[in-house]
Order: C-alpha cells, then structure tokens, then sequence
C-alpha cells in the first residue's frame, strides 16, 4: 500500500524520501496523493513541480500540530512558498515582519482560495468525530443551537431564542424555589464568608448575613440530625456542606 501509492507520485515531487513517507500514518500517505492529483502536482501558489513541502496547520482545530494528520495538512508547497505563507500568516496576525524591503508574494485571494479549500475537507472530518464523541442525539441538537446563532450573528435574522442575554442573567437571579436550591445557596454564602475570613482574619460579614444565620439555625438544628443519620445509614462520616 505504502509503495503503490509513493509511485502514483513523479519522481523527485515531493522533498522528503522514501524512507520518511513509509513512516506516515496510513491515512495520510492517500491524503498527500489526492492534494497532488488536485494540485496537478505542482505547488498550490506557484508552478514548481519538484521538491515540495507537506504544509500543515500548527494549531489545527483537531488533532496534534506537530505531526502529519489527516485534520492538519492544507497542501504541498515548494520551500519558498512555504516561507511566504507563513510571512503572509505573520502579518495578517499582525506580528512585525524583520525583513526589510520584504515584498509577500502571496495574495489574499490565493490565500483565502487556499485555506477555504482545506477547511471545506477538514469540516466534514471533524463533524463525524464530534458526532461520535456526543452521541447523534447530543450532536444534532448541538448543531441546530449553533445554527440558529450562526443565523442570527451572521444575517441579522429575527433573535432565535425566548429570552434575551439580559433576560437570561437576571432569571439565573430569580427565586429559591427548592429545598435544595435553599441549601446550595446557603452553603455558597457560608462558603464565601470562610474564603474571605482565611484571606483576611480582620472580614467582617455584613449585617444581612448575620440575620440570615439566626433565621435558619432553628431550621437547621432541627433537620441535622435527619442528615447525620442518612450519613450514617450510607457509610460516611463526611459532614454536609452548610450543616457541619
């Protein structure tokens, strides 16, 4: 497989030899042919039809950026492309470019035609391992929500959801409702005054917090002994958060 598909390339095509393309990962050797074939073996930027790179993405979306995979590779390109790409890649990013006089031969349309062309592949490799890491339920409703905000971000379509930002954080604010939201929020509140006291022996809680505390110590005391015998009955003498 390794040598029927190096000899589907020209001799002398690509830089590296023999030797370190049998090293490459099996999914990759077929990747390099196809870009060539589609590049009609040559550089994608210019005409050299010898010598070329396997040039990839350092910080892929998936993956390592360190070595070859099928989620990294963009394209096979002579040396001196390469060095312009990543001159082009600098600048846009807007780092300070050393060189004097220093002239990019690469355009933006070349570029832009040369990355889209790599995520339009990579995309649809991504998505099939998303779906097989949440599961098709998980995946779908995570690709509908990120659609419907797409939409909305990108054309100015009507706002997609019930509640607004605004509305949304001030409902994360809304009543205690439950036993059990009355108890997270009470440990919260004693779990802060505790930060704050080890930070700073001389903290004072406010007022508000004291007058909570004399409310629920009657309730307390009378539901801690409930919550140690549970405790007991499961086989642990951890003490509950609020009530220790």
């Amino acid at each position: 497989m390794s040598l029927s598909l190096w000899r589907e390339l020209p001799d002398g095509l690509l830089r590296m030899k023999y030797p370190r393309w049998k090293r490459l990962p099996r999914d990759v050797q077929p990747l390099i042919v196809e870009l060539a074939a589609r590049q009609n073996f040559t550089c994608a930027f210019c005409k050299r039809a010898r010598g070329l790179e396997v040039e990839h993405d350092h910080a892929p979306e998936e993956g390592a950026g360190d070595v070859y995979t099928i989620y990294n590779i963009r394209g096979l390109v002579c040396r001196s492309c390469n060095w312009h790409l990543g001159m082009h890649e600098a600048e846009q990013r807007g780092e300070y470019v050393t060189w004097e006089n220093f002239d990019c031969k690469i355009s933006d349309h070349d570029y832009g035609t040369y990355v889209c062309a790599y995520e339009h592949r990579v995309r649809p490799l991504i998505e099939t391992l998303l779906e097989q890491r949440f599961g098709t339920l998980i995946y779908w409703r995570r690709r509908i929500v990120l659609q419907k905000f797409d939409d909305w971000k990108e054309w100015d379509e009507e706002y997609p959801w019930r509640w607004g930002f605004e509305e949304i954080k001030a409902k994360r604010y809304g009543r205690v409702r439950t036993p059990r939201q009355a108890i997270l929020a009470l440990s919260a509140c004693m779990q802060f005054v505790l930060a704050e006291i080890k930070k700073n022996p001389n903290y004072e809680p406010p007022d508000a917090f004291f007058e909570l505390m004399v409310r629920v110590k009657p309730w307390m005391d009378k539901i801690r002994p409930l919550v140690e015998a549970r405790m007991k009955f499961v086989g642990t003498d951890q003490p509950v958060n609020g009530l220790s």
